[in-house]
């Protein structure tokens, strides 16, 4: 497609975000959607017709999409996301290019750090062809496949703009497992390492898995209503509605009479 009906700007330029945990939605519920914010400025709707909106299920993991937007990275952008989150299990990227012509087949265009609490990082490259293709399929001489083997897989179709150049446009996901348990996540960052060409890297969306702590266990309450004293303390006061239920409340406690003068 013409390189000129996408957004330019300044190379080398470093996008930040915050990591906002976001509520999860019914069926994912270890899923921490993140909202692309400010950095996000191409209207998935110039795009496509009839994008996914709001808090999107696509391919088995929630998004945040209420923004609208996507992020199109240019040669040697980047756009990184902080927060924390412990017992991060994977991170999910909408990930497609543009202007993917058919000569950046198996050239690595783009790269994702997962960086982590302890310094160390886990990255993956963006691959034209394995895990990085064409929005718009339908476009002439341009990569529209993907390999079985690159951890990458539509997860919505439609339709391109008539003004974008129609035909069958698509949205796909990148699945990046965390490989070692137990690490904290603290960076998400996406490079456009492209030196030359119209190539740009566009992220649509962005959720983390984790596994969440276990509850700490509720303690069954003591079914007593007298503390050593022989008064009521306020601690097993509160425990009387569970005794009662259980029918094993024991009477309330009388402040001893005062000493008979007799």
């Amino acid at each position: 497609m013409d390189a000129t009906t996408l957004a330019k700007s300044a190379k080398g330029l470093i996008l930040a975000s915050g990591l906002i945990v976001a509520s999860t939605v019914v069926g994912a519920a270890q899923d921490a959607p993140v909202p692309l914010g400010t950095t996000a400025t191409v209207a998935l709707n110039s795009w496509y017709v009839t994008p996914p909106s709001g808090q999107a299920l696509l391919g088995g993991h929630a998004f945040d999409l209420t923004g609208g937007n996507l992020i199109l990275l240019a040669n040697g952008q980047s756009v990184s996301f902080t927060g924390s989150y412990a017992g991060v299990t994977g991170a999910y990227l909408l990930l497609n290019s543009s202007n993917t012509y058919s000569y950046y087949v198996d050239s690595a265009v783009g790269q994702v750090v997962l960086t982590f609490s302890d310094g160390t990082t886990q990255s993956t490259d963006l691959i034209v062809g394995t895990n990085l293709r064409e929005w718009r399929i339908s476009a002439g001489a341009t990569v529209s496949s993907l390999s079985t083997t690159g951890n990458a897989a539509q997860v919505w179709s439609g339709t391109a703009q008539p003004t974008m150049g129609g035909g069958t446009a698509v949205i796909d996901m990148l699945s990046i497992p965390v490989t070692t348990v137990g690490k904290t996540l603290t960076t998400v960052t996406v490079t456009d390492t492209n030196a030359f060409g119209a190539l740009h890297i566009q992220l649509a969306g962005l959720t983390v898995d984790f596994t969440p702590p276990a509850p700490a266990p509720t303690p069954t309450p003591t079914c007593t209503m007298n503390d050593h004293a022989g008064k009521t303390s306020a601690e097993k006061a509160q425990n009387v509605p569970h005794c009662i239920a259980k029918g094993e409340d024991t009477k309330a406690d009388t402040l001893a009479a005062p000493l008979s003068t007799n």
